[in-house]
This record gives C-alpha cells, sequence and structure tokens, in this order.
C-alpha cells in the first residue's frame, strides 16, 4: 500500500463499508422472514432478545437496504415503535443491543465524542508525559479502534480545525 495517509485512510474506509455490506446482505438472505400482523413490506427477522427486534430488508429495484428496530406486542403477534435506518446496519444493531437490554446507552460514544477523544489521544501522546510501554500500547490501541470506528473521522477532524480557526 502507498505511504500516502489519505490513501490508506480512503483503503480503511472501503474495507470496512464492504465488510459490513458484506455482513447484513448475508443476514438478510439467509434469515426467516418476520411473521408478525399489520406488516406491509416483508421483513426478515436478524435478531430477538429482551422483546426488542431488528428485521432487515431489501428495497425494491435493488436500491439498497433497509433495517428496523421493534417493540414486540404483548402477545409477540405484532409489533410497535419502530426505529428505521435506510442502509445503516451498525446503527441498527446499536439500536437493537441498546432497546433490547444488551448493552446500556451509557456505554456508547457518538461519532462527534469519539473525535474529541481521538484529538485529546493525539494531543496527549504528542505533549503528554513519557508513557510506560503497556501505556503507550493500550492508547495508540484505542486511537486506531476510533479511527476504525469513526466514519470520516479525517474529515470530522479538518471541519472542526476549519470552525475553530474561523472563530478566532
Amino acid at each position: 500500500m502507498s505511504g500516502n495517509d489519505e490513501a490508506g485512510d480512503l483503503y480503511h474506509e472501503v474495507a470496512q463499508t464492504a465488510d459490513e455490506v458484506w455482513d447484513y446482505v448475508e443476514a438478510v438472505q439467509t434469515s426467516d422472514l418476520l411473521s408478525v400482523s399489520g406488516l406491509s413490506e416483508e421483513f426478515h427477522l436478524l435478531a430477538d432478545f429482551g422483546g426488542a427486534l431488528l428485521a432487515g430488508r431489501e428495497r425494491e429495484q435493488g436500491s439498497g437496504y433497509q433495517f428496523v428496530t421493534w417493540i414486540w406486542d404483548y402477545y409477540r403477534t405484532g409489533v410497535c415503535y419502530g426505529h428505521y435506518y435506510e442502509d445503516d446496519f451498525t446503527a441498527a444493531k446499536q439500536d437493537f443491543a441498546v432497546r433490547s437490554g444488551l448493552i446500556s446507552k451509557a456505554q456508547l460514544f457518538s461519532p462527534e465524542e469519539l473525535t474529541e477523544l481521538y484529538r485529546g489521544i493525539d494531543y496527549f501522546l504528542e505533549n503528554g508525559p513519557e508513557l510506560q510501554e503497556e501505556q503507550l500500547k493500550a492508547t495508540q490501541a484505542a486511537r486506531e479502534k476510533i479511527e476504525y470506528t469513526v466514519p470520516n473521522l479525517q474529515e470530522r477532524l479538518n471541519h472542526e480545525l476549519d470552525q475553530g480557526q474561523q472563530l478566532s
């Protein structure tokens, strides 16, 4: 791979997107149809836990995928309180994990929060005290996780830097 940072960032972004698309296409194609009353479209049941469910479907004419999280009704014959996600499987899975009680919303960081954490880690690594090897590795690993987690991280960092310069 090229030594160009921008090319490396783009490579990782494309690879991450390809993995996500593979995951959700495979999940929708191999899962059973959701059998509930009152739905006008056919959804596939992708996950069911703690009174919540995650479902997905391919939209007509190959125009992408739609994901939704619902809460089961009392008799588990219908669903309500849908949160819809257009082509965003990651956000739908995250919402399902919170709605089902698998994880607490307090454990999640928004892309904006992660961007600021990344900025803080960068500053700390450049200007902070000398770290022991284990601390350095852990800090660098956290930074790398943020790079793979936040969509368009470099764009977010540059945008916020531009906004800060405009305010000065």
